[in-house]
């Protein structure tokens, strides 16, 4: 199974593929995690209602949640 991870940031839209056959390149993607988290920003996936859900390393599974974007936070004024 593969994926693809969206990462939103002042240098534009970087994507970034896994492939659950290649261990490898998953655990390139939960780095991608860390690094999002340690800058405040957050991960999330389209639900099936076309609504966005948050996904943490922790409740990612990488052979369902195959459509990711990172995105910083939104703050209210």
């Amino acid at each position: 199974m593969t994926g693809t991870i969206h990462i939103a940031d002042a240098r534009g839209d970087t994507t970034r593929t896994w492939d659950t056959a290649a261990p490898a390149t998953v655990r390139e993607i939960e780095e991608v995690f860390r690094e999002a988290r340690a800058a405040g920003r957050l991960v999330y996936r389209q639900a099936g209602d076309g609504t966005g859900e948050q996904v943490t390393l922790e409740t990612w599974d990488p052979k369902a949640h195959t459509e990711l974007v990172v995105a910083p936070r939104l703050a209210g004024g």
